[in-house]
This record gives structure tokens, sequence and C-alpha cells, in this order.
């Protein structure tokens, strides 16, 4: 895949902060310096050092110069256990922020209709947003959920956890999620879109939500950006 100058450059800054070559807190050269460095013209350095910016690994303090962010704790998540988003984020030591795309009343898929054990006639109701650490990208997800069961309750919006949403307004109280972990395919509607939202390596979280009576109450795709959070899974050696 081609690259442009920026990227290489912005890659390779990239490397100099997480070898700690430069640490944080630490004011980096200017962009005439920098260009003088790289055999560049300054805007080409303004867009490397917008791609830093937007993964959380400077910030430029106006008439002071760039420096190198404070590193917080990287949001490490155990698959084994069901958290929100917003909760690993807030965990982490972020401010959790979350921006509304919008939402639609659809005709579902068969599989989706199976799963959700949808009538002929069921409509679903989809929606998507983005959740942010510090305003930094972090996951993109949309939702589906039977109309009958949500009605317009997402009309206006969404904020905060779906789970605390489901459990204060329909008296529904999940259990767990059957989860699957799949690679990203920019040829997938869904998949290109949470790529363009992240801008980096990302993986996609599949779960079918399931409440505590064992009956499924919504699908949820969530786009996890994987260059600040992560996901482990502990496996236990079967002899």
């Amino acid at each position: 895949m081609h690259q442009y100058r920026y990227e290489m450059i912005a890659r390779n800054l990239t490397e100099k902060i997480k070898s700690g070559e430069w640490e944080a807190g630490q004011m980096i050269p200017g962009e005439m310096e920098l260009a003088k460095k790289y055999h560049v013209g300054r805007s080409t350095i303004r867009e490397a050092l917008n791609i830093l910016q937007q993964k959380g690994l400077i910030d430029k303090k106006h008439g002071l110069g760039t420096f190198i962010r404070e590193s917080k704790q990287r949001m490490d998540n155990s698959i084994l256990t069901l958290s929100s988003i917003g909760r690993m984020i807030e965990d982490a030591g972020y401010e959790a922020g979350s921006v509304f795309y919008g939402v639609s009343y659809e005709a579902p898929d068969a599989e989706v209709k199976e799963r959700l054990g949808l009538d002929a006639d069921d409509r679903v109701v989809i929606i998507n947003r983005e959740r942010t650490a510090d305003g930094i990208p972090v996951a993109f997800s949309y939702y589906i959920f039977p109309e009958k069961l949500v009605g317009d309750m997402f009309i206006h919006g969404l904020s905060g956890s779906v789970f605390r949403l489901l459990r204060e307004q329909c008296g529904i109280e999940i259990d767990h999620a059957d989860t699957m972990i799949k690679g990203l395919d920019e040829e997938r509607y869904w998949d290109a879109k949470a790529l363009l939202y992240l801008k980096g390596p990302a993986v996609l979280m599949e779960q079918l939500h399931v409440d505590t009576k064992g009956k499924p109450i919504f699908f949820s795709y969530d786009y996890i950006g994987t260059n600040i959070m992560g996901l482990h899974i502990r496996r236990d050696i079967n002899v």
C-alpha cells in the first residue's frame, strides 16, 4: 500500500516517542527544524504532527511549542468480563465522550431475525456512535434492537451506557454477551466506516447480548481502536 511522505514521517516520530527517545513532557523540535531534517516542506511536517495529535501522542500549545503527551494507563480489558466501553475509558483515567451519528428503522436480515426471535413483520432500530477518550476516537459502535422493545427511545440520540439505559427505561438487565472477534474488511460497509472514524488499526467485537432470563436482547458491533484500547484473555492449556 502506498504511503505518503507525511505518513512515513509520522511513523518515524511515533517510534521516537514509543522507544523513549522523546520523553513525556519534552518539547519536540519545531516545524522548521523537522522540515529541514526530513527534507520536506512545513506543510508535510504539519500533516505528520496532526496524525500524532489524533493518536493522543502530542499536545500543541499555542505560542509555546509541541510537547510529548503524558501517557496514561492503557485501556486493557479482559474479554472474559462484559464491561461498557465508557467504563473502560474512565477506569483508565480518561474522560469518556460519545458522538451520536444517527438512528434508522429497517427490516432485519435473516440472521438477525432468527437470533433475536423476531416475527416476519418486525422491524429493528439501528443506531451508531463513536466513543472518545479525552476527545480522541477509540471505538466506533453500531447496535441493532427490536423496534418493539425500544420504540423511539433513541430518537434524540444516545449518551452513556446502553446497559444502564435498558435497565432504567425498559427494566432489562443484561447478563452476558456471546462474542465473536473478527478482523476488518474494507469492502464491508460498517468496517470501512469504522476505519474512517478511528484512523488506525482496529478489531471488531460482534456481540449478542442476553438478559438474565436467557432472552436475546440486542446486537452490538464494537470496533475497538487497538492502538489505545487493548483486549486480552487468559487461555489455560488443555492437556
